[in-house]
């Protein structure tokens, strides 16, 4: 049966069961946590989401503890339009929000408010960087182009994990989890005052998981350390340091019959699992945030040093070539607000940046490929090896102002400049061998003006209406730019940033016992960044397409009586070229029909402290490449989609003591979590078969 009949044969069904069972009222002011409301994303201060013209959903701290998840994705994904695909069984990930399943730079990591990376060495896997594992207090999603106060990258969506702040009274806290396949975690945190004015907190974890499909294991450690002192009443300073290390082994793709036969296969040749393909990746982030509070106005200054590598096998090329890097940034986000007599606010600030990051490859081994286009290759060979500086200034102002007591306009911009220095080490230009091509020193600069502007109108005290435009860009990055092949001209045409224009239309309502969201957006990105050929046949990069993304997302959150919740998130969207050489009129390849996701809370009142959540995860069809073509039989190349199911548990026993469990994909379903059609294959990523989790979690 078709992913989208079962997904809407199941909402009537399951709704009028939970309904029937939902014999207690619930107290017209009864407040429940499971969606957070409040936000600060949008603009670093606490902002009820009906007072934003915007698309913004939290995740609460209740709700993490319930799913207690061992990836971002599976709290992530119960927000209406996202869908973060866990890779492998790993810590890396590929996003969808208002976009098909990509790794392209079209979304914003942060960690309370700082990014994760630099938009020049933008790394999908972004997210693993983050103290998910150690220290996560709530997770916030801002949908489509963000505020002036984000730039680069802040395209289809911005994502925020909030750190846990400092307790006042001493708390110490201990979880273990084990799952199949050795998955073993240990978190420990502790937090405590030092004198009447400051106090810190430490967090720690470690997992190791040998992963379900061969050579998909994966160590990580991961620290924290988090400092808060008010120097005045007026004056708080908030100091965190974040270190991980994470090893992980590597995988691929299966072909059809693989994936038919032998899911836990590693999709890797022997001579490539004989080279043991890891990847490793050390981050470390240190920031200071000082924050003034004069009377109505707010000054904010957090100076920033971050510092990552990442090394790893390109396992996707029949040479296996190493690849290390390095990227060293220093930063600061400079801000200030003022509120004025009148409701109204301006907010002006600068984000600059230095970054530089060092890159290598290099052939790890003796090697000859076969097939066409057979090559040798000699162990030590460099096919880059360089320093790439990077300069980032961007200042911003957005006023927000009252035209009634009802309406509010806000206007803002954000004007972004960003310039590359490339030095190139090799000391060879021009065509190196192996189709490889070397550049010589070179300079590139981009800037961009990204305007705003929207409407919110409260329809009364608890719901609103809005309407927003809002344009935002991305840069290329400095491997696309400088990382080229003799397909490629060495006089490279300077291109303009993607430049994306986002029109979307709200409704949110918070009544005494549901919460409701509605958005429906239009964005377009044009410029698109795309290879064209000169009369040589060389390949150059320059701005030559334009996609459209439209959709429609709704979210409810009904609290259904004391014992019952249901919160459903659902969206359909459409993705396809409007302009483009090869796929004018196509739609986008990997872009499910509708994501889906509904989850159903049972807090019995005969069993105190235990809640219960069976969840459903739900992904409409897509076609399997740009190109939208048959099969031999004439068939359109198109992946149906998935539905499975999770049982998720965490039982209060007593003050201190809580037991969690879950079981992920209960039914067992043989589903694949991405397929993809490349150079004349079918690609195939396995879903996990059902999994077993249980763990303690003790507060001394």
């Amino acid at each position: 049966m078709n992913s989208t009949i079962r997904f809407y044969l199941l909402l009537p069904l399951i709704t009028n069961s939970f309904y029937t069972l939902a014999e207690d009222s619930i107290a017209p002011n009864e407040q429940f946590d499971n969606v957070e409301r409040i936000t600060v994303t949008a603009s670093r201060k606490a902002t009820l989401d009906t007072d934003l013209a915007m698309s913004v959903h939290g995740i609460s701290e209740d709700e993490l503890k319930l799913d207690n998840g061992q990836h971002v994705a599976e709290s992530l994904n119960s927000i209406s339009g996202v869908l973060i695909d866990q890779l492998s069984g790993g810590q890396g990930h590929k996003t969808a929000i208002r976009m098909p399943i990509n790794t392209s730079g079209y979304y914003l990591y942060l960690q309370d408010n700082i990014p994760l990376q630099s938009p020049a060495f933008f790394n999908h896997n972004a997210l693993w960087w983050s103290s998910f594992n150690s220290n996560v207090a709530r997770m916030e999603v801002l949908k489509g182009a963000g505020t002036a106060l984000y730039g680069s990258g802040a395209v289809a969506a911005t994502i925020n994990i909030l750190s846990k702040e400092v307790t006042e009274l001493p708390e110490t806290e201990l979880s273990l989890m084990a799952g199949e396949d050795n998955y073993n975690k240990i978190q420990a945190s502790h937090s405590n005052s030092i004198s009447s004015n400051q106090g810190f907190r430490v967090s720690l974890s470690f997992l190791d998981n040998e992963g379900w499909r061969e050579h998909t294991g994966s160590q990580k450690a991961e620290i924290t350390l988090r400092h808060e002192a008010e120097i005045s009443a007026a004056q708080k300073l908030t100091t965190s340091l974040v270190v991980s290390d994470l090893e992980q082994e590597m995988a691929a793709g299966l072909t059809e019959e693989l994936y038919k036969n032998d899911k836990t296969n590693s999709g890797l040749s022997d001579i490539v699992l004989a080279n043991d393909p890891l990847r490793k990746t050390k981050y470390m982030r240190l920031s200071t945030q000082w924050d003034i509070n004069n009377d109505d106005n707010l000054y904010s200054l957090i100076p920033y040093l971050r510092m990552r590598t990442n090394d790893y096998t390109a396992t996707w090329n029949q040479n296996m070539p190493k690849v290390e890097s390095e990227v060293t940034t220093f930063g600061l986000l400079a801000l200030a607000n003022f509120e004025y007599n009148d409701s109204s606010e301006t907010t002006i600030g600068v984000d600059i940046e230095f970054t530089e990051g060092d890159q290598l490859s290099y052939q790890p081994l003796d090697f000859t490929t076969s097939g066409w286009g057979a090559d040798t290759y000699t162990k030590g060979e460099k096919f880059y090896d360089d320093t790439t500086e990077y300069t980032g200034i961007s200042p911003y102002f957005q006023h927000q102002q009252p035209l009634s007591d009802s309406l509010t306009l806000t206007l803002g911009a954000r004007y972004d400049y960003a310039k590359y220095k490339f030095d190139n080490h090799l000391g060879s230009y021009g065509d190196i061998g192996h189709g490889k091509l070397s550049l010589a020193n070179r300079s590139d600069s981009f800037n961009h003006l990204s305007p705003k502007a929207s409407l919110n109108y409260h329809l009364n005290e608890i719901s609103s209406i809005y309407l927003r435009y809002a344009n935002s860009f991305r840069i290329p990055t400095a491997g696309s730019l400088y990382h080229l092949s003799t397909k490629d001209s060495e006089d490279i045409k300077a291109v303009d940033p993607e430049v994306s224009d986002t029109y979307e239309v709200g409704y949110k309502a918070n009544f005494n016992n549901i919460t409701f969201d509605a958005a429906i957006y239009y964005m377009d990105v044009d410029d698109g960044i795309v290879h064209a050929y000169n009369e040589q046949n060389q390949r150059y990069l320059t701005n030559a397409s334009r996609v459209i993304h439209k959709g429609i997302e709704f979210a409810t959150d009904w609290q259904v009586s004391n014992q019952f919740n249901i919160n459903l998130a659902f969206s359909k969207a459409k993705h396809e070229f409007d302009q483009h050489e090869d796929f004018s009129g196509n739609e986008m390849k990997m872009a499910p029909d509708y994501i889906g996701n509904i989850r159903f809370r049972y807090t019995p009142n005969f069993v105190q402290g235990l809640t219960t959540m069976l969840e459903i995860q739900s992904i409409g069809e897509y076609w399997l490449d740009d190109a939208n073509s048959n099969d031999d039989s004439g068939k359109d190349r198109i992946y149906d989609g998935y539905t499975v199911a999770n049982l998720k548990a965490r039982y209060q026993l007593t003050a201190k003591l809580a037991l969690h469990g879950r079981v992920l994909n209960i039914a067992d379903e043989e589903y694949a979590q991405e397929v993809e059609y490349r150079y004349g294959n079918t690609v195939y990523s396995p879903g996990a078969p059902r999994t077993i989790y249980a763990g303690l979690n003790y507060q001394f």
